[in-house]
């Protein structure tokens, strides 16, 4: 039905490939946490209806360690997402991530709107330097948005909607 209203791509933020990183990010209940388990079968679900998936994640996280660089890429390789996105942990002010970083003393800059990108780092990561982070996430970029890598992703997309019959999307 989704396909049929005319939908063509859905962003789905997905913040973590695996539970590292989920217990605790959402406020009430830990949705996310809960459906770790279904990601793949329902991004080849949305995608074999003819609906591309952007997939978003948050690299750095307290839980996160060395391996989520790889995971992520693993991820994308496995589901072949159309398109992808990271991002790195944002504390904007106001936030209760902002009050819980402040209250830690992780903040490395107070109020710092003007470097609120998703891109920039503005906390002291848990399990990485900041200069590891930031570099491991420049890696990890380069390779997902490659033009081998995202061409393989977008033609198996492609692919499958040839042999579902599915009309490509416009």
């Amino acid at each position: 039905m989704l396909f049929e209203s005319g939908c063509k791509e859905v962003l789905i933020g997905l913040e973590s490939p695996s539970r590292s990183g989920l217990n605790g990010l959402e406020l009430r209940n830990n949705w996310k946490l809960k459906r770790t388990d279904s990601y793949i079968e329902n991004i080849k679900r949305i995608q074999s209806a003819g609906i591309r998936v952007n997939a978003c994640f948050i690299v750095g996280l307290d839980e996160h360690d060395h391996s989520i660089f790889d995971e992520i890429y693993q991820f994308a390789k496995t589901t072949c997402v159309y398109d992808i996105q990271v991002t790195l942990p944002t504390p904007f002010p106001g936030t209760k991530l902002y009050e819980r970083l402040l209250l830690e003393g992780r903040l490395l800059e107070d109020k710092a709107w003007q470097k609120c990108t998703l891109f920039d780092i503005l906390f002291q990561p848990k399990n990485f330097t900041v200069d590891e982070l930031r570099n491991r996430f420049r890696e990890l970029v380069k390779k997902l948005y490659s033009e081998d890598f995202t061409s393989k992703r977008r033609k198996y997309f492609h692919k499958l909607l040839k042999k579902q019959t599915v009309p490509p999307p416009a």
